[in-house]
């Protein structure tokens, strides 16, 4: 596979999946409900010893209440968090009940499934872990494992006297990259990386006395657009200010019993996510800015790449404005370049199968075109690469994951 080549030269936008976060032991989609239902979450020392921990077993012990209530002896594998969320939804749009699951029970259900997303998306690793100038630091980098401090750490290197040429779009909702950006801040704003959510974040509006107070970004900007919010981030119905808590996570008890708005005092503040579904609707006046901003970084910029991202069909929205964005470029000779980061397991899998197959006898294999054609109709849908070459041309692709990417194949001049 070619070198990955990020330069000043050419404006370079990383548009960040789930498959991104999983070096870092974040699960990817498919995962989440698994973790929520077994109540496998990022425990810290403390949660476990106050209401933290009794609150994550309360939200695993009430998903699987509502699993078993309205599927019955459905194996919970055969489920998806989106399908779960639509049902929900669904109900709660046309006030009706799920059998003997009233309409009360309906939205507690649906704000429990909402913290165990948040729950079962955070990290158990210390933000040290991805800080760039201590990792920087380190005699041997051995021990570092997340590809985001990687990164981070090639583009410090590289990139302290340079304009700042590159963005993030990042759909996770894990805090990983957050750290890795925030940590590289200076004090100097010639040098510094600014990070920059593209939207007013409340925190700008406090007094310097509360912890949670910051500045805005200064002129070395480095932009990361959460079109699905984050598991750190905090909304005010009544003030509409959103909070960053940085590099700390929410704990249990801020979602359960809520915060008191740090602006006005007026409301307890909520979790701020756009949760799994095929019926997602950004209408939120932050999430209308960020996305306005990801369509001018995406039309502005000479690279796209995509790290373990799978253009999955629940973000329809996203992949109508690639479309959009991509076809008018093309249009105008002016197309970029788009590489995909991802391992495309289901393919390898089936290569692994098949080769078993051709090392049988003959006389075993005698109908192996019929397995491959098999095979290439049930996997047709979950070819990564494949799915990424309908909508774009020349992919270039890079069969790893992210923390290979970073080592072998990611150049920063």
């Amino acid at each position: 596979m070619e070198k990955f080549t990020l330069s000043s030269g050419k404006k370079t936008v990383f548009i960040m999946g789930a498959g991104a976060s999983k070096d870092d032991d974040i699960p990817v989609q498919n995962e989440i409900l698994e973790r929520i239902l077994k109540g496998k979450f990022a425990y810290t020392p403390k949660d476990a010893k106050t209401c933290g921990g009794k609150e994550h077993s309360r939200i695993s012990s009430r998903i699987n209440k509502l699993v078993s209530s309205v599927f019955g002896n459905t194996a919970p594998e055969n489920l998806s968090l989106e399908s779960l969320f639509n049902i929900l939804e669904t109900a709660l749009d046309k006030r009706e009940n799920i059998g003997k699951t009233g309409l009360r029970d309906v939205r507690v259900y649906y704000r429990d499934l909402i913290q165990g997303v948040m729950y079962a998306t955070r990290t158990d690793a210390d933000a040290q872990t991805h800080n760039v100038k201590k990792y920087l630091l380190k005699k041997s980098n051995n021990s570092i494992k997340s590809p985001y401090t990687e990164l981070g750490a090639k583009i410090y290197k590289n990139y302290n006297s340079k304009d700042i040429n590159f963005s993030f779009i990042n759909f996770n909702y894990d805090i990983c990259l957050d750290r890795v950006l925030l940590s590289m801040y200076d004090k100097n704003p010639e040098k510094s990386f600014d990070l920059d959510y593209g939207i007013d974040l409340g925190n700008y509006t406090l007094n310097s006395a509360n912890k949670l107070s910051f500045k805005r970004p200064r002129l070395r900007r480095l932009f990361l657009l959460r079109p699905h919010g984050s598991v750190n981030w905090l909304f005010c119905r009544s003030c509409g200010r959103i909070f960053s808590k940085l590099t700390r996570q929410n704990r249990a008890v801020d979602i359960r019993e809520g915060t008191e708005c740090y602006s006005c005092r007026l409301t307890n503040l909520e979790p701020y996510i756009v949760y799994p579904s095929y019926n997602r609707i950004y209408e939120n006046k932050h999430l209308l800015k960020i996305w306005m901003s990801l369509e001018d970084l995406l039309t502005r910029a000479d690279k796209w790449c995509f790290i373990g991202y799978s253009l999955p069909d629940a973000d329809r929205y996203f992949s109508y404005i690639l479309t959009r964005i991509y076809n008018f470029r093309k249009a105008v000779n002016s197309a970029p370049e788009v590489s995909v980061v991802n391992i495309n397991k289901p393919v390898k899998r089936q290569e692994e199968i098949l080769n078993l197959l051709k090392n049988c006898s003959s006389e075993k294999c005698s109908s192996l075109s019929s397995v491959e054609n098999y095979f290439a109709e049930t996997i047709k849908d979950r070819d990564i690469f494949k799915r990424f070459s309908v909508y774009f041309n020349n992919v270039v692709k890079y069969e790893c994951s992210f923390k290979e990417f970073t080592n072998k194949y990611l150049e920063v001049k």
